[in-house]
């Protein structure tokens, strides 16, 4: 039986690789090019390879993997028409540039990935041959090309010299995106909207705050975002938060509803729960509020953080000291007892330290709210810092 299973096994694999192959036409087609020419049947070649000549030029894509195709094509042309006649001109140059093209594409791509990482994990990456390739990208004619320079300049540079590559990139992108594979259209969108949420701590945060979510709508609108009928459950999120950072209530309680069956099924009701507390905190229905993050535990860790976080606001705003104390205490228990990571640990815990000094703030003592607002603007790493600042404004 086990042997029979092993053989069964292999046989299947067989059928997943020949039918990757089948399924993939323009492979099919080369196969059969290439195989034509080794059984010396020439003119059926190039008769095969005109018809798929004709197929790949009238593809709207300019991506990589049409560039490879077209080198492909040209290498099958070179070999079957190249050599033959020493007299007459060669397509050696367009070999030369459409294979340029696709390593220029490739190293790009992924030279963004690199850049985009890097900024999350403070990890630096060796690129061979990269300056050479950027001296080259700024001078290509090849629309996707420049995307991607713009792109790499976005995420690599200092910030005070980005903005111009971003505004170039997010222009390039909105013209040419329909010649890129849904897939990279993606990819790129969130590397324009990874850019805005990394600013969201500079001078001009409220601006990129409103870039980010406009660049989310569009990824919606145009379906660039939801890919296989999924959108990623921190897309979500972060759509849910710069929407509400914007006020804009109406239409994220509308997205709230309707985007939520493009979550895994595992996350809908966790998600659509905390999203609707959320919104409603942020209108100021506490008591609604309140009762949705009561209900549940989340099973997702930073779901559970971000809703103490919220009933920390909401007890203190309405001073409800005894359950803000008792908050205050199991949320420290909490971050004790959970394997958090130790940036997300630190955060919360300067929450939960410098919401206690604000509770134990003596009334009319200038100079010890002078020396908190001091604190508070100073401590790192802290979220909810607009929030702690505000309560301080409003003590008399």
């Amino acid at each position: 039986m086990r042997y029979l299973m092993n053989s069964c096994f292999n046989l299947l694999k067989k059928f997943v690789g020949y039918n990757q192959s089948v399924s993939d036409h323009f492979d099919y087609q080369k196969n059969i090019i290439e195989g034509l020419k080794e059984r010396n049947l020439s003119d059926l070649a190039r008769i095969e390879l005109d018809k798929l000549n004709i197929e790949v030029r009238n593809k709207a894509s300019q991506n990589a993997a049409n560039s490879l195709q077209l080198f492909e094509l040209e290498r099958n042309s070179f070999e079957l028409r190249g050599t033959q006649n020493r007299s007459i001109q060669t397509n050696l140059p367009k070999i030369f540039t459409h294979l340029t093209d696709f390593y220029t594409l490739s190293m790009l791509k992924y030279a963004c990935v690199a850049g985009s990482h890097s900024n999350i994990t403070q990890q630096n990456y060796t690129i061979p041959l990269l300056d050479g390739i950027l001296e080259e990208a700024v001078q290509s004619q090849h629309p996707i090309v420049l995307l991607y320079y713009n792109l790499y300049q976005t995420l690599s540079q200092r910030e005070l010299d980005t903005g111009l590559y971003f505004e170039q990139a997010g222009a390039l992108f909105l013209k040419h995106y329909r010649e890129l594979l849904p897939q990279e259209q993606n990819e790129i969108l969130l590397l324009l909207i990874n850019y805005c949420i990394k600013r969201r701590l500079s001078i001009d945060a409220e601006s990129f705050v409103k870039k980010g979510f406009e660049w989310y709508r569009w990824g919606l609108e145009h379906a660039v975002l939801i890919q296989k009928n999924k959108l990623s459950r921190f897309a979500y999120l972060n759509i849910v938060g710069m929407g509400l950072q914007l006020f804009e209530f109406d239409w994220v309680a509308q997205f709230i509803t309707q985007y939520i069956q493009y979550l895994p099924s595992q996350f809908q009701e966790n998600y659509q729960h905390y999203t609707t507390a959320k919104l409603l905190f942020k209108q100021k229905k506490y008591a609604k509020a309140q009762r949705l993050l009561t209900q549940i535990e989340y099973d997702d860790i930073f779901l559970n953080l971000d809703s103490k976080t919220i009933l920390l606001e909401i007890y203190y705003e309405e001073k409800s000291w005894d359950s803000l104390e008792a908050l205050l205490v199991s949320f420290s228990r909490y971050l004790q007892r959970k394997k958090v990571i130790a940036y997300h640990k630190k955060v919360y815990k300067n929450i939960i330290s410098l919401t206690r000094k604000l509770m134990s703030l003596p009334p009319y003592d200038k100079a010890a709210k002078k020396a908190l607002l001091e604190e508070i603007k100073t401590t790192n790493p802290l979220a909810e810092r607009d929030w702690l600042l505000k309560q301080i404004e409003l003590l008399s």
